[in-house]
């Protein structure tokens, strides 16, 4: 009986294997679990690469390996022509790098593609703050008979005193706030838990929401939508930009990142230190807060201008000289 060669069997490096797109992006996913990343981070990631997806497909790039530094870039400007600023775009480019990391050190491309690719500059623009009398509006213009609006009207008010997050309200569980003390215990950026003192209104404004909300069995989250469920962030910020249309604001985007701005100010105006705003904001570093102490600055010079002591004075003594001023 004549011997039967035995088959040889073909091996491909890994890294020659074709991956496409959607189960790149699945398996990037399970790694961000894995490093129980927030679910914030997660649907920023999500989003990412849902959006390069679409621009791929239309270019008929369909797998990972199909993907260029030319084509990224392109993608980039794709972005800036649909009016995403800079600092959007140069999120998406962070989440891209380390996308493309994870898919080269797990071999399901040969090469990291977004390596070429230039970080994009960064046009850094201050978020202007309200002012209180805008802020005085903002809370007048809500109808507290609803409950939508309650909610709204209470978490303007937990904002405006504590300066969180709009994520960190959405997931503020009903354990974590201690009325005795007068602490919420908040969970932030990179899952980092830190107490952040609240004061007397915002007191009253939970106990006053919390009456309201009664309870849910199984829910634990403090604030819920009128269903009993998970609060939306893009809903909240639509509700917050109706309001600010409805009270006639202008020049100031209203939203809940203004709203912490606004805090932040104020908090350097009416005497707070840096150190502590930073660990109230859960800053890693004291860049950010620098800029609000700038921004406070600017009010103290816009202060003294209107009540100066010596302008108010009229004639000066001694002033006989007659100076122009420019």
């Amino acid at each position: 009986m004549p011997k039967i060669a035995p088959k040889t069997l073909a091996f491909r490096p890994a890294g020659h294997f074709e991956v496409t797109l959607g189960s790149a992006s699945e398996a990037f996913r399970l790694r961000c679990q894995a490093q129980n990343l927030s679910l914030g981070t997660i649907s920023w990631y999500r989003q990412v690469l849902k959006m390069l997806s679409g621009f791929l497909e239309e270019q008929g790039v369909s797998s990972a390996r199909g993907v260029t530094p030319t084509l990224l870039r392109q993608y980039l400007e794709h972005m800036r022509k649909r009016g995403n600023g800079s600092v959007t775009i140069e999120r998406a480019y962070g989440g891209l790098r380390c996308f493309f990391g994870f898919l080269s050190r797990e071999r399901m491309i040969p090469q990291n593609p977004i390596q070429l690719v230039e970080k994009p500059r960064v046009e850094r623009k201050l978020i202007r703050p309200l002012s209180i009398e805008q802020v005085r509006l903002l809370l007048a213009q809500c109808n507290q008979k609803r409950y939508d609006e309650h909610r709204l009207w209470t978490i303007m008010v937990l904002i405006f005193d504590t300066g969180l997050r709009i994520s960190e309200v959405i997931g503020l569980r009903k354990d974590a706030i201690d009325f005795n003390t007068g602490l919420l215990r908040v969970m932030g950026k990179g899952n980092k838990e830190r107490e952040v003192p609240f004061g007397i209104n915002s007191k009253r404004a939970l106990w006053g929401y919390l009456a309201r909300r009664g309870d849910i069995p199984g829910q634990d989250l403090f604030f819920v939508s009128r269903f009993g469920g998970r609060c939306c962030r893009y809903l909240l910020r639509k509700e917050f930009h109706r309001l600010g249309q409805q009270a006639g604001i202008q020049g100031v985007r209203v939203s809940p990142h203004t709203m912490r701005h606004t805090f932040a100010t104020q908090y350097i105006l009416n005497g707070g230190d840096a150190f502590s705003l930073q660990q109230i904001l859960g800053h890693s570093t004291l860049d950010m807060v620098k800029i609000y102490v700038g921004l406070a600055n600017r009010d103290v010079a816009k202060l003294h201008r209107q009540f100066s002591p010596m302008d108010r004075m009229g004639s000066v003594p001694g002033g006989k000289r007659r100076v122009v001023v420019r």
